[in-house]
């Protein structure tokens, strides 16, 4: 899992596709459905992986939304497929529940008697 920020700055990440020739870059939000192109990414191989080097701000990012990243060769096989979580938590202090949701502690024991 690919981990974003959606601020406006650019961002980059690595990962490694089954080829290095990749034309197309797609993001589709799995909450809204709606897809984002990348047409011609500029990729920089570094040892087994590559890096994602355009100056991309990935506006169209929301903090708590995941995204499925789909990448797509010239004849439009896929060779790589990731899922994106975008949020601005930083990643040691990640929670889930983010402060939403508080559990109660009591001050009740349990016997069980069997």
């Amino acid at each position: 899992m690919i981990v974003l920020k959606d601020f406006t700055y650019t961002q980059n990440f690595r990962f490694m596709p089954r080829s290095k020739e990749v034309s197309t870059m797609v993001f589709i939000d799995e909450l809204t459905n709606i897809s984002h192109t990348i047409n011609d990414p500029i990729l920089v191989s570094e040892r087994y992986y590559m890096q994602l080097e355009i100056d991309e701000t990935f506006d169209f990012l929301i903090d708590g939304h995941t995204y499925r990243l789909n990448c797509f060769d010239v004849n439009g096989v896929p060779i790589y497929r990731d899922k994106i979580m975008c949020t601005n938590q930083e990643i040691k202090d990640y929670t889930i529940n983010n402060g939403d949701y508080v559990a109660n502690h009591t001050a009740n024991e349990y016997v069980i008697y069997e």
